[in-house]
């Protein structure tokens, strides 16, 4: 999944406010005494290494998306590679890696997931942290399910149609976006699937990569998880 398609308005649809994501990704900097070298992790069009490197972070950014990385790199003096995240290595080690907005759930399977875990531990010195997020398999099948949602600015109207799979433990998303040119619109479409992965699976996941998980939370306020969690917060350590 690369979301060539989205990129071009990914930044008003996408319903996170990048301001507050980034001063909580900061507060766990700062309270791991983490500074120097991060790696965003399928950064996307750059938002959150933009507020990263402002702040003073060294910022790299990877990505499978050659339309995200052109709207970074226009947005951002950031370093951005192109780059698969379950196979990557990069030359210097950083102090964090961070992975947000359920990319994680883009993954096929369990296997792809450890593979990811492997190539971010690789890449983390030695006391570094991953902090990542991942979709609940309750948000999948209660929230997305097979629900339909428009969203539209000035220039733009996206349909995010959703059909859930229980069986396969996933859900389908089809994006059709309608380009305002002019008296009529063009229309884009781009599909893929989200999967799955319980807490569980994460968690033994990243211990058998070698990580301690130190902290699990519910969305991006830190609360404790529940069964309803749509969203869980993850940090880990080397």
């Amino acid at each position: 999944m690369s979301y060539d398609v989205l990129a071009s308005c990914y930044d008003s649809f996408v319903g996170v406010n990048y301001d507050d994501l980034s001063a909580l990704i900061m507060s766990v900097f700062q309270s791991f005494d983490i500074n120097g070298e991060v790696l965003d992790l399928a950064c996307g069009t750059g938002e959150l290494s933009l507020r990263l490197n402002n702040a003073g972070y060294k910022v790299t950014g990877l990505d499978l998306s050659d339309e995200m990385l052109k709207r970074a790199r226009e947005k951002c003096q950031a370093t951005f590679v192109k780059g698969d995240m379950t196979d990557f290595s990069l030359d210097n080690p950083f102090r964090a890696v961070v992975c947000t907005l359920d990319c994680i759930n883009h993954l096929r399977n369990i296997e792809d997931v450890k593979k990811t875990f492997a190539c971010v531990y690789n890449s983390l010195d030695v006391g570094g942290v991953f902090i990542f997020d991942v979709n609940s398999p309750y948000k999948h099948k209660e929230i997305l399910a097979d629900n339909s949602f428009v969203y539209e600015d000035e220039q733009n109207l996206l349909v995010w149609r959703n059909d859930y799979d229980e069986r396969l433990s996933r859900v389908g998303i089809t994006l059709d976006l309608f380009k305002s040119n002019g008296d009529c619109y063009k229309r884009e479409s781009e599909s893929f699937f989200e999967y799955d992965y319980s807490l569980e699976e994460i968690c033994s996941a990243l211990e058998q990569c070698g990580f301690n998980v130190i902290d699990v939370s519910s969305e991006y306020e830190m609360e404790e998880v529940t069964p309803d969690t749509e969203r869980y917060f993850i940090i880990s350590g080397r």
